[in-house]
């Protein structure tokens, strides 16, 4: 079953307003008034070349519950986390960075220690459904973790 990614509206309109201003701005300013940029013009379009490594990296994003696991794709990364692996799926409320476009996060811990932050469009859902695989995992507020063991944060 796949999960489309959650994007917040404000922060999608952030970021673009970042692409226009570094991207198309700047590069404009520097020619129309080059008295006033003293760097070469290349520098110019150093945030373009910037933003086209960087969104490769973060776009596509989705996530598929399958019956082998769970699927993260997020850019050019593609992850497979067996069931039996998660410790934790618990949803947080946070602006640290990510390569998601979302606060409302869901983290994900592996036995191995290592931490997925991904934005699901269906939040409630997708836990209902991972849940379903994960038999080790008990219900916790809003989220789910092994028995015993404290919530993590990020």
């Amino acid at each position: 079953m796949r999960f489309e990614t959650r994007f917040d509206g404000w922060l999608v309109a952030v970021l673009i307003l970042a692409a226009v201003i570094s991207c198309g701005y700047l590069p404009a300013l520097h020619f129309l008034a080059p008295d006033t940029r003293p760097e070469p013009p290349w520098v110019s379009f150093g945030p373009l070349v910037i933003w086209l490594i960087v969104l490769p990296c973060m776009l596509p994003q989705y996530y598929v519950v399958r019956e082998d696991g769970l699927f993260i794709r997020q850019g050019w990364r593609k992850v497979l986390l067996s069931y039996e692996s998660l410790i934790e799926v618990q949803p947080v409320q946070n602006s640290m960075s990510a390569a998601v476009f979302s606060t409302s996060r869901i983290l994900i811990v592996t036995q191995a220690g290592k931490r997925f932050l991904i934005a699901v469009a269906e939040q409630e859902r997708f836990l209902d459904e991972v849940s379903k695989r994960c038999s080790q995992l008990e219900r916790r507020s809003g989220g789910f973790g092994m028995p015993l063991s404290p919530p993590s944060f990020v």
